[in-house]
């Protein structure tokens, strides 16, 4: 009999300290921590959700054009040999049809809200030794690849306002990615090895702007409705604006034009 009781006694000592052992350790859910709080929503709305009018046209050129002069590749045979021909400059190139290729139309300002800039690359290649595109068009924080495609050393020198300004050497097949932080219409980008080699990227604050193309047109979507100012800017030939109001989901053509 005294064995049972010392039996069940011990038993119950142990089940004691099991318990006590539970609690100290994390045992009472309680004292658990909150899960860490949801991250705050998106502020920003993504441009297909703001409107759905579209701003479209041509931008002309009138007069005299200036001289488009031929590309001296001078030692540099290599470059000369990636082209069956003669090249020109592509800083001012006026279509057949009496348009401007490589000119931003963009909206002036904010247009009141704040946008996401898209993850996709920009990219603008170094091929033939041109910069190819010439003149690209970005948000602020969208990242832009300048890439060698060309069997010979190049360099890219980018000189901002506001931010970071780089110089980076690169051989062929080579790239490097880099995000604008700020606005800034008109950044010249250079090749030190190859003087020729210029190009021209702009960085805006929202989605509404264009590069218009070899027939001169430009098309800018999703713009939420209200009156605004739309500016032709070209590198060499100055800006041209004009005045436009839009309805929601209207489609406005304008034209705005340079002269010589």
């Amino acid at each position: 009999m005294k064995i049972i009781k010392r039996h069940f006694s011990d038993s119950f000592i142990l089940l004691m300290a099991i318990s006590i052992f539970l609690v100290n350790c994390g045992g009472n859910d309680n004292t658990a921590s909150p899960p860490p709080p949801p991250p705050p929503a998106s502020t920003t709305q993504s441009p297909a959700k703001t409107g759905g009018a579209t701003i479209s046209g041509k931008v002309n050129f009138t007069g005299t054009p200036p001289r488009q002069r031929t590309i001296n590749f001078g030692a540099e045979l290599q470059c000369a040999k990636l082209h069956p021909g003669k090249v020109k400059n592509d800083r001012v190139v006026i279509n057949e049809n009496n348009t401007l290729k490589w000119t931003l139309v963009h909206i002036v300002g904010i247009v009141g809200e704040n946008f996401d800039p898209p993850a996709e690359q920009v990219i603008m290649n170094q091929v033939g030794c041109l910069f190819t595109p010439h003149a690209a068009a970005v948000m602020a924080e969208q990242p832009v690849e300048f890439r060698n495609s060309d069997p010979v050393l190049h360099n890219v020198r980018a000189t901002v306002e506001k931010g970071k300004s780089f110089n980076v050497a690169k051989q062929k097949g080579e790239s490097h990615i880099h995000t604008f932080k700020s606005p800034q219409i008109g950044i010249p980008i250079k090749c030190d090895v190859h003087p020729w080699m210029l190009g021209v990227v702009h960085v805006l604050p929202h989605p509404f702007f264009a590069i218009t193309d070899e027939n001169g047109s430009f098309k800018i979507e999703n713009v939420p409705p209200g009156s605004y100012k739309i500016e032709a800017w070209h590198e060499r030939l100055g800006t041209q604006q004009l005045e436009v109001t839009i309805k929601a989901g209207e489609a406005k053509n304008i034209d705005l034009t340079f002269t010589g």
